[in-house]
């Protein structure tokens, strides 16, 4: 093929690669190669194999990896062939071109393998259209892919001064300069009628971030940074802050933000630097010093570069030591009293009225009442049951003592049973006026019950043959263990020992 393109190349150049078939009689025919490459999985190292020893319609290399938009891929190895795709390509083009057998390529470097795809290329028309343009398509999907990289390089490179610190000099400057210094201690100023009606007028004046938007894109103000070597390192030197070094025109909104930014940062690093004592006392953020760095401060050396951490950058420093310098740290700080913010500590809440807070006095009174009714019955109950039960188990051992005394022969042991029996004695006389007490205020104290429904008599119920006399008996058990746990109880019996 001669290196010099004819007009029938030029022709054939502008034709889409996908429509090149149509150039050939038998484009409608599928060719051996392309079955090939679509039962293979239409891997493109395998494509890359087969364009071997073909040319595009513009004389490039159609298959050759090691030129652009290929060589600088991020994942070249994928349509990279490898000597193994070279050999299964030498072998296939073997069988089509009838040269059977092929030379035994297992051993073959990777250049004799890709000199003999050179001497030999495809032969068919139609396997060699269906190649140049899946190549083609391929080249152009990689083309695409390496613009759409250096457009984000690019706008990563235009944005990249704001990582830098001379667009935040230049900001912080204009914020703090002196022609817009009335505007912007009065940001935070609520405004009156007139003014908020006339915020969407075009005769309002301008703000805060609209007069430092509009300095910062001047190009005839020109800024320089203060040499502060002490402050940090960068600052060692005079910065020359120009628009010329700045990245582009800024927006008010981002002028809003960036300076949001900023202050956010700045009262974290006040706040640890203040919490560290700095050689003096922790002052806090109500207090007029915060943050002021003095004379007595210096003492210690100039220390703030320390509170800098691995997210925060220098201009931080810059904008504290300028806005502390010309006294106005105070309103760049800004910082909402914990009083009137809306916060864990100070949260705000609608007073209520005096007949509610009556009413809900009454009604937690009333329940602090039936708490406390409830607490004092269950401990009645629980103490009138262990008097109950310490009772019946005194009386057991006072029995045991007994029949022990009469079984026994010897003297010493009957007079040691007897000493145990009027023991035993003494304590259940204890334990009964223990109860009988708890009776006398029960009786005097009567608590009231509430109404219960009318049960039919249990002798009526008896006398019907509902229950059987034995139940009856029951019943009128469970109606004095009833009784017996709703009785008040004291704590008298429970110092009585044995």
């Amino acid at each position: 093929m001669s290196n010099e393109t004819t007009d029938e190349q030029r022709a054939l150049s502008t034709i889409p690669y996908h429509e090149l078939g149509a150039v050939h009689p038998d484009a409608s025919v599928v060719g051996p190669t392309e079955r090939y490459y679509k039962c293979g999985g239409e891997k493109a190292a395998d494509l890359m194999a087969m364009c071997i020893g073909l040319k595009t319609f513009d004389l490039r290399e159609a298959g050759n990896v090691d030129v652009e938009p290929y060589c600088s891929m991020k994942l070249k190895k994928k349509v990279t062939p490898t000597q193994k795709h070279f050999c299964e390509e030498i072998r296939r083009r073997c069988i089509l071109e009838g040269l059977v057998p092929g030379p035994k390529c297992g051993n073959w470097e990777k250049k004799k393998c890709v000199a003999w795809l050179q001497a030999h290329p495809l032969d068919n028309k139609n396997d060699r259209a269906f190649v140049i343009a899946e190549e083609r398509k391929l080249f152009d999907m990689v083309t695409k892919s390496d613009l759409e990289k250096e457009d984000k390089s690019e706008k990563k490179e235009k944005a990249s001064p704001w990582v830098d610190t001379q667009p935040y000099i230049r900001l912080i400057e204009c914020m703090l300069d002196d022609s817009i210094r009335e505007s912007f201690l009065e940001m935070h100023r609520l405004g009156d009628r007139e003014e908020l009606d006339a915020r969407n007028s075009e005769d309002r004046p301008e703000t805060v971030f609209e007069s430092c938007a509009r300095l910062f894109n001047d190009p005839n103000h020109e800024v320089f940074s203060r040499c502060l070597p002490d402050l940090h390192f960068t600052f060692a030197e005079v910065l020359d802050c120009c628009f010329d070094h700045m990245p582009g025109r800024i927006t008010p909104d981002e002028v809003k933000r960036r300076w949001g930014d900023c202050r956010a940062k700045l009262i974290k690093i006040i706040a640890k630097w203040e919490l560290s004592g700095n050689g003096f006392g922790q002052r806090v953020e109500e207090d007029d010093e915060f943050g002021h760095m003095g004379d007595d401060e210096l003492q210690c050396g100039e220390n703030r570069a320390n509170f800098l951490d691995s997210k925060t950058k220098e201009h931080i420093l810059y904008l504290w030591h300028v806005s502390d310098d010309q006294e106005i740290l105070k309103n760049v700080l800004s910082v909402i009293s914990e009083s009137c913010a809306a916060s864990t500590l100070a949260c705000s809440s609608v007073a209520p009225s005096d007949n509610a807070s009556a009413r809900k006095r009454k009604v937690d009174e009333r329940a602090l009442g039936f708490f406390r009714a409830k607490m004092s019955l269950a401990m009645h109950t629980m103490s009138r049951a262990a008097i109950w039960k310490e009772l019946r188990e005194t009386q057991e051992k006072l029995f045991e003592s007994q029949l022990k005394v009469m079984k026994t022969k010897s003297t010493n042991l009957s007079e040691l049973y007897m000493g145990r029996i009027r023991m035993l004695e003494a304590n259940c006389t204890a334990i009964q006026e223990c109860l009988d007490t708890l009776d006398c205020e029960e009786a005097l104290n009567p608590r009231k019950k509430k109404k219960k429904r009318k049960n039919v008599p249990t002798q009526v119920r008896v006398a019907a043959g509902v229950l059987d006399s034995d139940d009856s008996d029951d019943s009128d058990d469970e109606d004095d263990d009833e009784d017996d746990a709703n009785d008040p109880a004291g704590s008298k019996a429970a110092s009585i020992g044995y």
